[in-house]
């Protein structure tokens, strides 16, 4: 945390949908999608792995939790039933299985006082479990005259092994007493996507950017915490990039809370007010565009989220500016004397911006596809180079902003180029593997031969 550094266990070879932590905080349990997919549960401190669950989920695995004594694993598949198995990950044996439900799962959590006993909460779907040999049986939560089952989209055990809570995705709070729902309490607008026990009390986080803090019944709503840039402490590195973002997880370390956000960030609450921003990076959507600052340790990325932002390599590690663009992008570039910024978006418009207050100087839009790979020539920076997967490059005289040259006769979306040192020649790639030369800043193909390719 002091240095703002990362380590990363690479057991797995496809997107990880769910983790949760052992109750001793040395092992971790991650859990992916795909075809016979597997649970990891490795440990933190040489990010080895102990154990590999493999065999019961075919599609991927979408809720993981450990028991309060730690030697159970429950975990939830995405297959159409959305299978429930309880391990013995030790052993990597399989204890009981069961069909979830039709609906999504979102969690499942193990009662930390009967490891027999077990919840799941998802679309329209709040379930009691208890474990019945190899199998699970389940029973639905009673909710009395209080009408439908709401779709739960966060669940957490209390005080005691018969009480549970649930939260809803109309914002409120549900109070369980064995199966049956006693009270609903309303605690957030929109959805609550999180919530966690403390030793005394509770805390939920929703998509309303609000942090709470609730007495041990729900009785009392204590504290709430809006997630702001008002709110940050005064050394706080980063910038948060809006007011009130969706709060999608909620945690505990060291005596604070630990607040994940939609956009990305991870945050540390105090108890007394002020909020560290710890973490930062993209959104939703994929990162392709990324540019190193010709002399200073920076470098911009762009991204499928509609952000374009600059980050410190040293030492800091943290974002220095960011801001919103009208569509997504995949390709950024700085100018050779740093001073301008060029980004490529998905919807085949460009604009170059000041590399320091990110405003634009230009925009143009030639093309309707993405562009996927922007370029200043080398030197003085005269020229910028645009390419699209329409198949063309666009050459641009950076001083007089019109377009000079179109590179012709791809037969396949353009993935790199690069300029030679004078500025004159053009190297590009394609999708179809083609390796072809243009003139600048005419774009006239030109004939090269391999051998002189390697010079």
């Amino acid at each position: 945390r002091q240095q703002n550094t990362q380590r990363f266990y690479l057991g797995h070879d496809d997107d990880i949908l769910c983790l949760a932590i052992h109750p001793l905080k040395d092992y971790v349990a991650t859990g992916q999608v795909g075809r016979d997919s597997s649970i990891h549960i490795w440990d933190t401190e040489t990010i080895k792995p102990l154990s590999v669950l493999k065999g019961y989920h075919q599609y991927g695995v979408c809720a993981v939790d450990f028991s309060a004594d730690g030697k159970r694993l429950a975990s939830v598949g995405i297959d159409d039933n959305h299978t429930i198995v309880l391990w013995d990950w030790k052993k990597g044996e399989k204890l009981s299985a069961v069909r979830g439900s039709k609906d999504k799962i979102f969690v499942v959590k193990i009662n930390p006082y009967m490891p027999d006993k077990l919840i799941t909460v998802g679309i329209k779907h709040m379930k009691f479990w208890r474990r019945a040999g190899g199998g699970l049986i389940g029973r639905k939560g009673c909710i009395g005259a209080l009408g439908r089952t709401d779709t739960m989209m966060c669940a957490v055990y209390g005080w005691t092994e018969e009480m549970a809570f649930s939260g809803t995705s109309t914002g409120d709070v549900c109070i369980w007493r064995d199966v049956f729902l006693i009270k609903t309490v309303k605690a957030h607008d929109g959805p609550v996507f999180s919530m966690h026990a403390l030793e005394k009390g509770f805390v939920t986080g929703g998509k309303d950017g609000v942090v709470a803090l609730w007495d041990d019944t729900f009785e009392r709503c204590l504290k709430t915490y809006a997630i702001k840039r008002a709110a940050l402490a005064p050394g706080s590195k980063g910038l948060l990039l809006e007011d009130n973002p969706s709060i999608r997880a909620i945690s505990l370390g060291h005596g604070h809370i630990l607040v994940g956000t939609k956009n990305g960030e991870i945050l540390e609450v105090d108890k007394s007010g002020p909020i560290t921003l710890l973490v930062q990076g993209h959104m939703e959507g994929e990162v392709w565009g990324l540019a190193t600052h010709p002399h200073l340790p920076i470098c911009a990325t762009v991204s499928d989220d509609k952000t374009l932002r600059i980050w410190d390599l040293s030492p800091s590690h943290c974002m220095l500016a960011v801001r919103k663009l009208k569509k997504g992008g995949r390709c950024c570039c700085f100018s050779p004397d740093g001073k301008a910024l060029a980004v490529g978006l998905n919807d085949g418009s460009f604009l170059i911006v000041n590399a320091d207050t990110l405003e634009d100087l230009v925009s143009f839009q030639h093309r309707k596809d993405v562009i996927s790979e922007i370029r200043f020539s080398p030197g003085a920076g005269k020229y910028l180079a645009v390419a699209s997967c329409e198949n063309f490059v666009d050459i641009y005289n950076v001083m007089s902003s019109k377009r000079v040259g179109i590179c012709k006769g791809a037969s396949s979306y353009i993935t790199h180029m690069d300029w030679d040192v004078r500025g004159k020649l053009l190297q590009v790639n394609t999708g179809a593997k083609e390796q072809l030369f243009f003139e600048a800043p005419r774009g006239k193909k030109q004939t090269i031969p391999s051998l002189e390719v390697r010079k």
